[in-house]
């Protein structure tokens, strides 16, 4: 228990929300952000619609992103005037709906939509999330717990090994 708050305690609001991110896929698959608590590893799964992976470790989930979540709105990722000169810009398209407009849009004016979605995802966890961290860290523990007394086996996991 003392080693899940050391790992929870290292963790920066980029390195739980990035392997997330990286694996969902809008309208396609869920992005959740596990720790695995074997081994201490943080890492991404994306999850298909009306798929359920069964797990082969015992983990608790950090972070999720849904596949129907637009997580970041237009205002919100762009800068006032970066948003003035995008409305141009898909204003002058010849189609109203492009789905990925603000990925063209950010690779003709140097925009790493990656980095600012991500920074930006990291910013809202940090404040809405985890602006209270004790309170964070325990119900990051409560589905610690959870996680050992609903899947225990006993010769796959022990306590010592956290």
């Amino acid at each position: 228990m003392e080693h899940l708050k050391v790992i929870l305690s290292g963790l920066s609001p980029e390195e739980i929300i990035r392997p997330a991110y990286e694996n969902w896929q809008t309208c396609m698959k869920t992005g959740y952000t596990r720790l695995n608590l074997e081994t201490g590893e943080i890492y991404g799964v994306g999850v298909e619609l009306n798929d359920l992976p069964l797990p082969s470790t015992i983990y608790i989930e950090l972070y999720k992103i849904d596949a129907y979540d637009e997580p970041i709105s237009e205002e919100e990722f762009f800068s006032q005037s970066e948003y003035d000169k995008f409305l141009e810009f898909s204003a002058s398209e010849p189609s109203e709906y492009i789905p990925d407009i603000i990925s063209e849009f950010c690779q003709i004016n140097g925009i790493d939509e990656d980095k600012r979605k991500i920074g930006i995802l990291a910013y809202n966890f940090e404040k809405k999330e985890r602006s209270n961290y004790n309170m964070w860290e325990s119900s990051v523990l409560n589905k610690y717990y959870d996680a050992i007394y609903e899947d225990h086996n006993p010769f796959m996991f022990s306590q010592n090994s956290l």
